[in-house]
């Protein structure tokens, strides 16, 4: 391995050399006159090139709707954690390495079994970065095997961080087939304006939801079944701006009792319900 000095540095074979960048630095190499797999090293590659073009799908669906900012370690954390595991294991997987979402509420907002984020009631803790928290969830849908994304839905609320919180919902899941991807963001504001801050600033995949598998009856076959995901109606709150890429009637907030909440991947819950449903 050298460290390429050149104007112009280059990534890729050129000839019998490789470029490949690391830490924000160019190096070479020459490539092996013969290279022997074994049996595992052939598996290795295999799970290493379905990881990568995994990871990419990933990340081509959901990095345009973030707000936080570019993560020069993104592709390296999420292939390896694609790698280690299957998709339903990159719950709590975070965009930005630095802070998570955890951070930004006394008590954190959980998945209903009808498909919405439900921020409950409370007093935001306080903050020197802003006097606003916007709070957005990001749902999209993919398919691995044919590499598309065949959903996307965002939903998004401003909330004053000097008032108290009445608790609200917002839609987490999108139309279409393939496996559902939920990402919370949460980033402080002071005015108008969004911190540049990347500890006042997170992103988190909260949530997994694999498409339902078909089922043979012994009578036949036919679907197992399928819980729908009613419709939110909107309803005025305090301190609350709520904006949508949907129909108004997708979004509610609440008040009152408060909801069963499933606590968020990663988190401890005592009051934990059924699990979320298995949505299409």
């Amino acid at each position: 391995m050298a460290k390429q000095t050149g104007i112009l540095p280059f990534t890729g074979k050129l000839g019998n050399l490789i470029g490949y960048r690391r830490n924000g630095s160019y190096f070479v190499r020459s490539m092996p006159e013969e290279v022997r797999q074994t049996t595992a090293t052939r598996q290795s590659s295999r799970n290493f090139g379905i990881a990568s073009r995994t990871g990419k799908l990933i990340r081509q669906a959901i990095t345009p709707q973030l707000s936080i900012g570019r993560d020069g370690t993104l592709v390296n954390r999420l292939n390896k954690a694609l790698i280690q595991g299957r998709l339903q294991q990159l719950e709590g997987f975070r965009f930005n390495r630095h802070t998570g979402v955890d951070k930004f509420f006394s008590r954190l907002p959980v998945l209903s079994s009808g498909g919405a984020l439900m921020i409950p009631a409370q007093t935001w803790p306080p903050s020197t970065a802003g006097d606003k928290l916007e709070i957005s969830v990001i749902a999209v849908r993919i398919n691995p095997v044919t590499r598309q994304i065949t959903g996307s839905h965002t939903a998004t609320l401003l909330a004053d961080l000097d008032q108290p919180f009445n608790g609200a919902a917002l839609e987490a899941t999108t139309p279409g087939k393939g496996t559902l991807l939920v990402t919370l963001q949460a980033r402080i504001f002071n005015g108008t304006i969004p911190t540049l801050n990347r500890r006042f600033m997170a992103a988190d995949i909260i949530a997994v939801v694999l498409p339902a598998i078909k089922q043979k009856s012994r009578k036949g076959n036919r679907l197992a079944g399928v819980k729908q995901v009613s419709p939110y109606h909107l309803h005025t709150g305090n301190n609350v701006q709520v904006t949508t890429n949907s129909t108004p009637d997708q979004v509610h907030l609440y008040s009152g009792s408060s909801p069963t909440f499933r606590p968020v991947p990663g988190h401890s819950g005592a009051d934990a319900p059924p699990p979320i449903a298995i949505l299409f």
